[in-house]
């Protein structure tokens, strides 16, 4: 992806060779139709797949670096290539040599130390993890939530600079210095969008220089910069990390701040943090009809409990509005961990698969009716120069 710093005829530039130089995927698997939200000004679609917590857990981690993170989220990847756009949740750092006091040491490379890199309570990863993020066709990640600063203030400038060195774009926190109340600003077929991510809070650690934009504390500062970014005539897409963890319907807090950020003129809300999916409200706004995504659950995770190893694959597509870009359509692609012998891994789970595939559809027709693509995918592909991976988007910040 071309970075956000370059000047616009280098960033055009650099997107051309991207896209002279990438392979094509040996698959790519898209839904051919989803459920209708608004109408449109045109034929123009941009398909957005926005997954949940990147949460690296002990048992992913040495699985991750002992084999590639591909054998634990592979099964996803044709989704997440056909995408124009493709957005997961970094839930933690990766910070190379930094500890779980802060201290710098020689950094052991990829691998599982229990002194620089590290599982729950403190996460830590090792940079390679964003390389095979980008690999597996995410283009943003969202850095605004509980575990950003789990190595401080130094480890989440770290953290930025990896995922610049990835080739990966972030949005919800920035170095220090920085302001925190700022949009990733994205150029695309159906017209310009604006990203922006906040979380409810950082376990209680301090973030001295302000780099992490907060749902609630930051309220006023989140619902003006949604207003203006919305008045300059984007699409805004709001990305936060809120509500209590585990719990199967949004609070109420979630539900007030969904309705102000609506109000407020976002484009569409798609939430984590729970590790379990909540369900949807399509609520209205100055760009139509506007999902909320209360919650995604997990995308990568250790918690074999079934309603936590159960998520979602949210696929949004975007089109031309009124007065800015809108919600054309919307549904998701089930998820789900397997924990059978020492391989947790990811699956796409579909009935009849196993009792516990059938047990999550269950779930998710529950909470979220409507909106499964599982019949609606189809794939195609293998080696073929037709991938489907238009990547028409410029970032411009």
């Amino acid at each position: 992806m071309p970075p956000a710093c370059l000047p616009a005829p280098m960033r055009i530039l650099a997107l051309l060779l991207l896209l002279l130089a990438s392979p094509a995927a040996a698959q790519v698997c898209a839904p051919r139709a989803l459920p209708p939200v608004n109408s449109c000004s045109g034929d123009t679609r941009v398909s957005l797949a926005i997954v949940g917590d990147v949460l690296l857990h002990r048992a992913l981690q040495w699985r991750g670096y002992a084999r590639g993170f591909d054998t634990i989220w592979g099964a996803a990847t044709p989704l997440l290539q056909a995408a124009d756009l493709t957005i997961a949740n970094l839930e933690g750092p990766t910070a190379a040599g930094f500890t779980q006091n802060g201290r710098r040491v020689a950094d052991p490379g990829p691998t599982l130390d229990d002194e620089v890199y590290t599982g729950y309570p403190r996460f830590n990863y090792h940079p390679v993890v964003l390389r095979e993020l980008r690999a597996a066709g995410v283009d943003i990640v969202t850095t605004a939530n509980n575990h950003a600063l789990d190595r401080g203030a130094a480890g989440l400038d770290a953290t930025l600079a990896a995922i610049d060195r990835a080739g990966l774009t972030q949005v919800g926190a920035v170095t220090g210095g920085a302001s925190r109340f700022a949009a990733q600003r994205i150029r695309t077929a159906a017209g310009p969008l604006s990203l922006i991510a906040c979380t409810f809070g950082t376990n209680g650690i301090a973030d001295p220089r302000g780099q992490v934009l907060r749902c609630y504390d930051d309220r006023a500062q989140l619902l003006r910069l949604v207003a203006e970014e919305a008045e300059s005539g984007a699409g805004v897409l709001v990305l936060p990390h809120w509500g209590p963890e585990y719990v199967l319907t949004p609070d109420a807090q979630q539900r007030r701040l969904a309705r102000e950020l609506v109000a407020a003129g976002a484009m569409a809300v798609v939430g984590t943090h729970p590790h379990v999916p909540q369900p949807w409200e399509m609520l209205t706004g100055a760009q139509g009809t506007v999902p909320v995504i209360y919650s995604t659950g997990n995308f990568v995770a250790a918690q074999p409990p079934l309603e936590r190893a159960t998520s979602l694959l949210a696929w949004l597509e975007v089109c031309p509005g009124p007065r800015a870009p809108r919600i054309a359509g919307a549904g998701f692609v089930p998820l789900q961990m397997e924990f059978e012998g020492a391989d947790p891994s990811l699956t796409l789970p579909r009935p009849g698969m196993s009792p516990r595939a059938e047990a999550g559809h269950a779930l998710l027709a529950r909470l979220i009716p409507g909106h499964d693509l599982t019949a609606m995918v189809e794939c195609r592909g293998s080696g073929s120069a037709d991938s489907g991976l238009s990547q028409r988007f410029i970032f411009d910040r």
